[in-house]
C-alpha cells in the first residue's frame, strides 16, 4: 500500500519527481522544464513579461533569469512593449518555434503516459482540485 503524506509535503514531493522525469524529454534541445513552461507559455503571440511570470506562479526576478538564459539559446527574443514602455515582452524565435513543434509529441506522449495506471475518473478529479487550488492560492 502507497505511502500517506500530508498534502503540501506530497505535492512538493510529487513536483520534484515530474522534474526528474520529465528532464530528459527536453535534455536534447538543451532546455529545462521549466524553460520549455515558459515557451509553451509564449507560444505563438508576443506576450508581456510580467503576464508570463504570473501565469506560471514565478517570480519576476526568477522569470528575468529565465528569459535571460533563453535569450542565449536563442529560443526567444525580449523588445519593448509598445503598450507599456516600462515593461517587456517577449516571442519565439523561429528557433523557438522549431523546438516548441519538435518537442511537443514527445511531451504530449510523455504526459498521456503518465497517468496510463490510474482511472481516467482519479485523473479527472485530480486535475479538478489542483486547479481549484491554484485558483485559491492565487486570490491569496
Amino acid at each position: 500500500m502507497p505511502e500517506e503524506r500530508e498534502l503540501v509535503a506530497g505535492v512538493i514531493q510529487l513536483g520534484n519527481l515530474l522534474m526528474r522525469h520529465l528532464a530528459p524529454v527536453f535534455e536534447k534541445a538543451n532546455i529545462t522544464p521549466q524553460q520549455w513552461a515558459v515557451l509553451a507559455t509564449i507560444g505563438d503571440a508576443p506576450m508581456n513579461m510580467a503576464a508570463v511570470a504570473r501565469k506560471l506562479a514565478v517570480s519576476k526576478q526568477n522569470m528575468t533569469g529565465m528569459v535571460a538564459r533563453l535569450e542565449q539559446l536563442a529560443l526567444i527574443e525580449r523588445s519593448e512593449n509598445p503598450q507599456d514602455l516600462r515593461s517587456s515582452q517577449v516571442q519565439l524565435t523561429r528557433r523557438g518555434r522549431a523546438v516548441i513543434e519538435k518537442l511537443a509529441p514527445v511531451y504530449e506522449e510523455w504526459q498521456k503516459s503518465l497517468g496510463r495506471e490510474i482511472p481516467e475518473r482519479d485523473l479527472q478529479t485530480l486535475t479538478r482540485a489542483i486547479n481549484r487550488l491554484i485558483s485559491q492560492l492565487e486570490q491569496r
